[in-house]
């Protein structure tokens, strides 16, 4: 930041002007006064003479003194507060730095200028309490900022990976793949808050943009509403040079349910454990309550419920029920709401196995916001399942762009490829996943399949002995060790997959073992008692290598066609 740069952040010309005028007041009064009672001309100059030297003690205080809502703080504390809190430090001989092994992540493309990662701003309330509104706030940012077709934006998973750290900015932003980063603090005092942001150049360091808002808390939205509009725009004349749109599709005017909304979005960013969702659950509602048409707020209630229902915390069609109903409400209020669209979609194709709903749903979502890497998966998915590969594999890796700390984001690339039948490409993307976290659930169980379909299922099977997934470790053991000669042993295993308890265990899983096994019949019962049971497995039914034994069965595509899917193979 240059010096009169920083003269300006600290007031410094603003406090000078006003000690002027006051003097220059203060002199006019005693030029008046102290003529009309006859005092000595010295008395006049000696005043003249401590207003003057009160000039400099004024400036050197306004730049060692900040006024901020807990009081008179130094500013040289403050900025060194969020130093040490934030997740990066600005350093200009970042190349000279050595990386931990910690460090490590996938390679990234060369960033182009217009590309920036939004970190989580850091909450300096003293109050662990208001961090749902710090975090909330650069999340608002991301979503502003993502709107901006021309310009890249990390996504949150990778953004928020860095919470809590110390780091080099010059790093985080290689390993993120983007040029700039805009990091923050936020201050909030009874009804006042004060919010840095600052918009930093990766390469060398310096400061892009940056500015200090000190506002009355009395409209939590509009405080929020004004900062993002005032970061996006200035982000965008620095990087594009032109005008934006930084309107908040589906927000609310409330601050109680914005309030409430943020609460629900810290919970759901938590986790997916049942404690955490109903939170956010409880949260979500309480918005709708204070605001019915607050939109964004039914959207996230959706997500809920599909995480919900998926992790069996609630009966499986009353939660999938409630999934449809509150993004329908949500895409009602607010038809630009990318976020109803890809729960929806989501829902459509797993759980109502509804290929055209889904498709028309989540193409929707990725014409609102094809700078999303939840939508980009999405996109991803639908391709691969309907057996566009090409489309598939470029979706996924647009996502892995978006958000490459993301574990999912890695491992989803990967299966796509395995759908694809492009197993080569497929095995490296899946050891590096594991090489970042070898208890990661699924590429274990997928690698496996891939070098299965390669003609080498003794090391297949020894990736698939280490899943951490109970089902796909024995399903897929089932395979291997029937394909080795194994039989008593896949046999003992298979049963494992059978549960008196729980009828619906891992159907699908079972047509898939039969398939393999040569039993074309078992595998078409249990893959049609999957369909009854709207089984999830049944949405990859067209391109899962794992069928192709059975797939010129007549009664196998009887079902297919029953289902309503088609391929759409790039030609």
């Amino acid at each position: 930041m240059s010096f009169f740069k920083e003269l300006k952040r600290r007031h410094v010309f603003k406090v000078t002007i006003a000690y002027v005028v006051v003097a220059w007041l203060i002199l006019q009064v005693a030029d008046v006064i102290l003529g009309n009672i006859g005092a000595p001309e010295w008395v006049f100059k000696v005043t003249l003479l401590f207003l003057c030297i009160g000039l400099p003690v004024i400036v050197m205080f306004a730049w060692a003194f900040d006024m901020t809502p807990d009081g008179l703080k130094r500013t040289e504390s403050l900025d060194q507060a969020v130093t040490e809190k934030t997740s990066v430090k600005t350093k200009k001989e970042h190349g000279k730095k050595e990386r931990g092994k910690k460090q490590k992540t996938s390679k990234t493309a060369t960033p182009s200028g217009a590309s920036v990662a939004v970190l989580p701003f850091v909450n300096m309330s003293g109050d662990k309490e208001n961090e749902y509104f710090s975090d909330g706030l650069a999340e608002e940012l991301l979503n502003v900022l993502a709107k901006i077709r021309s310009l890249k934006v990390a996504a949150r998973t990778s953004s928020f990976h860095f919470k809590g750290q110390t780091g080099d900015i010059a790093d985080i932003a290689r390993r993120l793949g983007v040029a700039s980063v805009l990091e923050g603090s936020v201050r909030k005092s009874g009804d006042r808050v004060r919010v840095t942001a600052q918009l930093i150049n990766a390469s060398d360091g310096f400061h892009l943009w940056s500015e200090t808002f000190d506002r009355e808390l009395t409209d939590i939205f509009a405080v929020q509403d004004e900062i993002a509009s005032a970061v996006a725009i200035a982000l965008k004349v620095k990087l594009l040079g032109e005008k934006i749109d930084h309107g908040i599709v589906g927000g609310t005017s409330n601050t109680e349910a914005y309030q409430a909304y943020l609460h629900g979005v810290h919970y759901q960013n938590r986790g997916s454990d049942k404690p955490a969702l109903e939170s956010a659950r409880s949260s979500f509602e309480e918005a709708i309550k204070l605001d019915p048409e607050y939109a964004k707020a039914y959207a996230g209630l959706a997500l809920v419920w599909d995480q919900l229902a998926t992790n069996s915390f609630t009966k499986f069609e009353f939660g999938i029920g409630k999934v449809a109903e509150s993004a329908a409400k949500a895409i009602e209020l607010a038809p630009d709401l990318a976020d109803s669209y890809l729960v929806l979609g989501r829902m459509l194709l797993h759980y109502k196995l509804d290929q055209r709903g889904a498709q028309k749903a989540i193409n929707t979502a990725l014409s609102l916001k094809p700078g999303n890497s939840e939508v980009q998966i999405e996109h991803a998915r639908i391709s691969s399942y309907l057996g566009d590969v090409d489309a598939s594999v470029t979706a996924a890796r647009k996502a892995l762009e978006l958000d490459p700390v993301s574990m999912f984001a890695h491992h989803f690339l990967g299966h796509v490829m395995y759908f694809g039948r492009r197993y080569e490409e497929a095995i490296p993307v899946f050891r590096h996943v594991l090489e970042l976290d070898p208890h990661y659930p699924r590429p274990r169980y997928t690698m496996g399949m891939c070098l299965f379909m390669q003609g080498d299922a003794a090391s297949a099977l020894k990736e698939v002995e280490q899943e951490p997934l109970a089902w796909m470790k024995d399903s897929g053991s089932a395979i291997l060790l029937h394909r080795l000669g194994r039989v008593a042993e896949a046999e003992a295993t298979l049963a494992g997959l059978i549960r008196e308890d729980d009828e619906e265990y891992a159907v699908y899983q079972q047509g898939q073992v039969h398939a393999q096994w040569g039993n074309a019949d078992k595998a078409i019962a249990f893959l049609n008692r999957a369909y009854d049971l709207n089984d999830p497995g049944l949405s990859q039914i067209l391109v899962d290598p794992l069928l192709d034994p059975i797939r010129e069965h007549q009664h196998f595509k009887d079902l297919v066609s029953k289902i309503g899917f088609e391929r759409l193979d790039a030609n």
